[in-house]
């Protein structure tokens, strides 16, 4: 179902990269041709990728019976054959490497790269399943790709990833400042009472630094197993961080949303190239997307569906960014679907970054900030909250990154100087 010819080249000519590890962090380079670089992280990380698979697939789909995981999982497989064909050949290659370095089958690296494309679609084939789905299948696995997927639509307080660009006279480094929480539910009473899948995100974060033979070299913040990307930064000074804004209709003759970000951090050098690549692609879901530019010193947010794409610039050098759409003429494609969280934290983030210009300190409070904006009082209303996996700060106009994993509470930040690896490389 997922055929791909073998690639010619020697495993024994590509290196193993080595694991570094930080204080809730592991820093893995990988680079080189498509094939190699996934084989190179298969290896490096092939026990955590296999332990990850056995949470998703053993844990999760037959969390509740052979019978019925089976059923679930062929289901799917068959969302997973319409998408396969719409991924660019050289990331099926990566993903091929990468299930073959690991010892995973390639169609479970698939499935983990693109399941939350596939939970949407799922339940846009068949709305009946909807509820049936939320709370036996969806809420357990919806931090499994960075971002909560669909849920059934009602007004609970689960969104919760936020996002901010800084530039101009806001930011007070000279430079645009990219930050985000990347956050979800906690866990489902039904399948996962105990919050494996959560603390398995946190405990599992990674930093990718990624040399490809063609495109820009890049940073992203996934984890085992990850081709796609939900936060990065590439050495032409571009950072691109994604948030889950629900649609009504959504489908799976698409590029996969995680698969379609790697792309603009691999090839986009400019805000109007990240949105020619987003505009010309074939969507699958809803979805908010900042981007920031140390060129030119802006961001922009891009909020689109299957149909849509609404860029918004900067006001006052703020862009601000949480789960549901602020343009006016995409604002009607989500009724019934805004959780009045996502308002709450777009409040914060303004209380935040008021007048003046605000640095990498400020930042960094502002994302470890549990307290509500003025007149809410639930903990998802604020910026930090129960589903933090993962807060990352990129500074795209020096190449610094700062990371700090929320499985503990007295993690500290990481901070990873990444000029010479990123400006090198796309120089190369």
């Amino acid at each position: 179902m997922f055929r791909l010819p073998r690639p010619t080249l020697e495993r024994s000519s590509s290196r193993i990269p080595s694991v570094v590890e930080h204080d809730g962090l592991l820093l893995v380079e990988l680079s080189g041709e498509p094939y190699a670089r996934g084989w190179q992280h298969g290896m490096a990380l092939g026990e955590r990728v296999r332990h990850l698979r056995s949470r998703l697939v053993d844990d999760i789909v037959f969390g509740k019976g052979l019978a019925m995981g089976a059923g679930f999982l062929g289901i799917l497989y068959g969302i997973l054959a319409r998408m396969h064909p719409n991924i660019p050949r050289e990331l099926r290659e990566e993903m091929r490497g990468l299930a073959d370095g690991a010892r995973v089958p390639y169609r479970d690296i698939l499935l983990l790269n693109c399941f939350d494309d596939v939970l949407h679609s799922l339940i846009q084939l068949n709305p009946m399943l909807a509820p049936l789905l939320h709370h036996r299948f969806v809420k357990p696995v919806l931090g499994w790709l960075g971002a909560p997927p669909t849920p059934a639509p009602v007004a609970v307080g689960g969104f919760a990833c936020s996002s901010f660009v800084l530039a101009g006279e806001a930011s007070a480094t000279g430079g645009p400042i990219h930050g985000r929480n990347l956050d979800y539910m906690v866990h489902d009473d039904f399948l996962d009472p105990d919050g494996i899948v959560p603390c398995e995100l946190r405990q599992n974060v990674v930093a990718f630094v990624v040399r490809p033979a063609r495109g820009k070299a890049f940073v992203s913040v996934a984890w085992p197993g990850f081709v796609g990307l939900v936060t990065a930064m590439n050495g032409d000074g571009i950072s691109l961080a994604c948030l889950t804004s629900t649609v009504s209709q959504e489908t799976a003759n698409g590029t996969p949303l995680l698969m379609l970000y790697r792309l603009l951090a691999q090839y986009a050098g400019s805000l109007d190239e990240a949105e020619w690549l987003l505009r010309g692609a074939r969507r699958t879901i809803g979805n908010n997307l900042t981007v920031a530019s140390a060129a030119a010193n802006d961001g922009r947010l891009f909020e689109f569906s299957m149909e849509q794409v609404r860029a918004t610039s900067m006001q006052a050098g703020r862009l601000f960014a949480t789960n549901h759409f602020q343009h006016d003429e995409m604002m009607t494609l989500q009724e019934g679907w805004v959780v009045p969280s996502s308002q709450h934290r777009l409040l914060r983030l303004g209380e935040w970054f008021g007048a003046g210009g605000h640095g990498i300190d400020v930042a960094r409070e502002a994302l470890t900030d549990t307290c509500p904006p003025r007149g809410a009082i639930e903990v998802w209303d604020c910026l930090e909250n129960p589903g933090t996996v993962y807060s990352s700060i990129a500074e795209p106009a020096t190449g610094q990154l700062w990371v700090r994993a929320n499985d503990r509470a007295d993690r500290e930040w990481v901070h990873l100087d990444l000029a010479a690896s990123l400006a090198a490389a796309s120089a190369a």
